[in-house]
């Protein structure tokens, strides 16, 4: 084996080494800053113990706008992301419960290097603005009634953090489809609903209309499909 292509061989092992633990160990930790792929590709095997170090990083709350919960009060937990599946979850959630008799909770989970940004920081602004938006969907009240917090960590571990800090009797979330995403990062909806010591409601994406029409060349919509937009 000549000089060059063992030195291209180290250099591609090197290089794969940093980056394979910046995707394994912070990617599925909800890192999604590419620097941090830069910096695995530069150190190689050298990063992987910084990233186990990173990723190993407690759920951190940012940010909480609503009253602290009562003795006895009864929660839920609804995943906010901005997403179709996420709004989903937030319209079940309008329709299920009144946040007048049950303390609703919307949580946003971003990046975790997100927690050491200043507070007026455009992600924060973006994520805040989803979260206030969304509360006016329970209803007239809905902005004062419904309580919010941002979140930075793993998408899974801090929903269940924040289920437990406020002992949630139920977790709302939206299913989303599969695809390369999903199986690189694992889907939060399944995560949750394996390791959840409470019950986790799912919003089930519509199913898309059957493909051969009826005998009028109707096409016939799933029964489960998109609920309606709430009504303030």
């Amino acid at each position: 084996m000549s000089v060059q292509i063992f030195a291209a061989l180290a250099v591609t092992v090197w290089v794969a080494a940093g980056v394979l633990a910046a995707l394994v160990l912070l990617g599925r930790q909800g890192y999604r800053d590419w620097r941090w792929y830069v910096i695995g590709a530069v150190l190689g095997p050298l990063f992987i113990p910084m990233a186990a170090e990173r990723a190993d990083r407690s759920v951190a709350v940012v940010e909480t706008v609503g009253e602290e919960p009562g003795a006895g009060d009864t929660a839920i937990v609804v995943g906010v992301d901005g997403s179709a599946g996420s709004d989903r979850a937030v319209r079940l959630a309008a329709q299920l419960f009144d946040p007048a008799r049950t303390r609703v909770v919307l949580v946003t989970v971003l990046d975790p290097d997100t927690a050491d940004r200043p507070d007026d920081d455009d992600t924060r602004a973006r994520a805040r603005a989803v979260l206030a938006d969304r509360a006016t969907w329970f209803g007239p009240d809905g902005a004062e009634r419904v309580a919010t917090e941002i979140v930075c960590g793993q998408p899974a571990r801090a929903i269940e953090t924040v289920a437990a800090a406020h002992g949630t009797a139920v977790i709302v979330l939206g299913r989303h489809g599969a695809g390369r995403t999903v199986h690189l990062l694992g889907n939060v909806a399944h995560q949750v609903s394996r390791h959840s010591p409470v019950p986790v409601v799912l919003a089930e994406p519509p199913e898309p209309p059957h493909r051969h029409a009826g005998a009028h060349g109707r096409h016939r919509a799933h029964a489960g499909g998109e609920l309606p937009e709430p009504h303030p």
